[in-house]
């Protein structure tokens, strides 16, 4: 029984390590995406004279 109560926890552990890997890849591309997307063109030089 204790045996396989260590071998349970060990597929816990092995599923958080996954889910972690997994969310740390999903975070990273939407970070990147989201970074890309909100770029701010600067104004151009003429329209800084202007104003």
């Amino acid at each position: 029984m204790i045996k396989a109560l260590i071998i349970c926890f060990a597929m816990l552990f092995v599923q958080l390590a996954v889910l972690h890997v997994v969310d740390a890849r999903l975070y990273a591309s939407q970070d990147v995406r989201h970074t890309a997307s909100s770029v701010v063109t600067p104004p151009k030089k003429d329209e800084e004279i202007e104003s």
